[in-house]
Parts: structure tokens; sequence; C-alpha cells
């Protein structure tokens, strides 16, 4: 059975470039292999222990492959979006992961695809670096649920937005704990509580400015099946319908925009992943592990037979292929653009 799965993560091996940056500035996350493991340093500190997977996407495949998965979208581990970074430093190390991602990505003809980075202080060269993506065959960018600057809704963004659907760059917004995580006493405290939020209040916001119904081509990936969203949903609604301001922002329900959105089913139940659906369509669900990250398997209820018949076969397949498919035009192919 194909598996294609569209939210899995890597950290890249350690070139000269991305050396030289962590060493001038303990900020940049960097990894330290040993052997088959690896730790991951975010400001001097030991973040995570990886596997050997995370680095090396031979043994990756080898081990995808014998899990039964048959392609997956790669994108960098969050901690490597450096929110903090100087715009030409955020310029320069993006485009080094990108040229390192695209180049090892090449080399697997077909088996990986991939997201790039971009520098999320200048929402302005994070447009630019854009077409540099797309010429690189990587497939979309991969953005943080609270990016510097403003959220993704602001004006600040709407260059960038614009330039991602005109490129039918796939835009994965990947949650983050942000500067609230820091009130919590232990990492996975927040991860709990903070991350569905951030993420429901991204998503959210590009739908309660208009920002998606204004851009009906522009692709959006939602990580951890959007978090909060589906319970902001009915209350935008019922604003909407009282606010003739808010009417004028938003062309269409936010149900409507909604079902714009591509998800991910990590939200860890089956009875959230079944309201999901119901809200924005069977269609509308993607496979997505967060691998190498998430230990066991942590959306094993897909085979739940509480499901449809059917379901777990187009969230592991149909749709993933299906957004793929969207994500590889013809008419960019013939312009020389994409991959």
């Amino acid at each position: 059975m194909t598996m294609l799965d569209l939210h899995t993560h890597v950290v890249p091996a350690r070139t000269p470039f991305l050396s030289r940056l962590s060493s001038a500035d303990p900020r940049w996350a960097r990894l330290e292999p040993a052997g088959e493991t690896g730790d991951v340093l975010v400001a001097g500190r030991a973040f995570r222990t990886v596997r050997r997977v995370a680095w090396d996407l031979d043994v990756r495949r080898a081990a995808v492959e014998t899990s039964g998965r048959t392609g997956q979208l790669l994108s960098a581990m969050p901690e490597l979006l450096a929110p903090w970074a100087p715009p030409d430093q955020g310029l320069d190390y993006a485009r080094a992961f990108n040229d390192w991602l695209a180049s090892e990505i090449a080399r697997h003809h077909g088996f990986f695809t991939g997201l790039g980075i971009v520098p999320l202080r200048d929402p302005d060269k994070a447009a630019a670096v854009l077409t540099e993506i797309a010429e690189s065959g990587l497939l979309g960018v991969e953005v943080p649920s609270t990016p510097p600057i403003a959220p993704l809704h602001a004006p600040a963004w709407a260059g960038f937005l614009d330039e991602a659907e005109r490129l039918g760059l796939l835009v994965f917004v990947h949650a983050v704990g942000g500067t609230a995580a820091a009130d919590y006493p232990h990492p996975m405290a927040a991860n709990g509580v903070v991350f569905p939020a951030n993420i429901g209040m991204a998503v959210g916001g590009l739908i309660s400015t208009g920002a998606l119904a204004t851009r009906p081509n522009l692709h959006i990936l939602a990580s951890h099946g959007g978090g909060s969203l589906m319970t902001e949903l009915p209350r935008i609604d019922f604003l909407r319908n009282i606010t003739p301001e808010l009417r004028e922002l938003m062309p269409e329900s936010a149900a409507e925009s909604a079902r714009r959105i591509w998800f991910d089913p990590l939200l860890f139940d089956v009875g959230l992943v079944q309201h999901l659906a119901r809200v924005v369509g069977t269609e509308r669900l993607v496979f997505g592990t967060d691998y190498p990250f998430m230990p066991g398997d942590p959306i094993a209820f897909l085979d739940d037979p509480v499901l449809p018949t059917g379901f777990a076969a187009a969230v592991r397949a149909t749709n993933p292929a299906m957004l793929l498919d969207m994500l590889t035009r013809p008419d960019l192919l013939a312009k020389g653009i994409g991959k």
C-alpha cells in the first residue's frame, strides 16, 4: 500500500558553512553526531538527541522503506527556522540549508521531496527566496506558527503569500512554542498546550482576515490538525454574521476558508480527526507523522474501525498524492520554475 508521509523533519549534516555559522554564534542549532545518534544543540545547550535517520538520508530511506512508507516530504526541524536571526545571516543560512536539502533529495530520485526555509525577520527577503526554492526543485516552504515581526495574516507577509501562490508553492505552517513556551517548567508541558493554540491562531488568522479567501490558489498545510482551529470556526462565523466589517474582510465563511487548507491528522484522538474530516472533508487530510521525533505510531488510530471504509487509504495515499501532484505544476515546468 502506498504511504506518503508529508509531515517529517530533518536536521542538516555538518556542512562547512553551517559549522562556521554555529561556531560564530551558539544560538544557531547545530548537530553533534556520535555514531548512530547525535545531539542537536540550540543556544549551546543539548535540545534533543536524534537518530541517524534525522540527518543521513541513505539510512533514513532504508528505514522508511522497511516501515512500508513509499515517500516522504522533508522539512526542517522547527528549531532550525531561527526566527531570531538577523535578516542577512538568516538569508545565508536559509540558502545553505535549502541547497543541502535539494542536493540530498536529488540523490534519491523522487523518493523524497522537500520544503525550504526563509529568513523570517525580513518578509521581503523571504518572498525573494521563494523563487530560489522553486527553481531548486523544492515544493514549498516551512514557516513557524508565530513568525517574528508580525503574524502571517498581517500586511507585512502579504507579498510573501502572494509570491507563494504565484509560484504554486506549499506553505507548511508548523506549530512552535514561541515566547509563551518560556513560562512553562518543561518543554513538553508547553508543547501540549502552546503548540495547538499557536497553530490554531496562525491559520485562524489567515481565515478571519480574509487572507485565504482572497488567495484561492494558495496551498497551506497546517501541522497537528490545525490545533485549536476547529473550536474557532463556529465563533468566527457567528461574529461574521453579526459584524458587517468582518463580512467585508471575509467574502466567505470561516468553514469555507478552512476547506482550502490541508491538514495532517496529528490530533492524537480519533474523535477529533472525525470532526476535522466532517468540517473540511476527508480529502483535505494528508498523512503526517512528525517522523522521526514522535515515538511509536502517533496516528495508529487511522485504522480504528469507527472510521469509514477507505478513510485510512485516502489519508495515507490518495490525498497526499493529490497534493504532491498539484505542487508539480506543468505550467511552472514550462517556465523552468519548480521541480
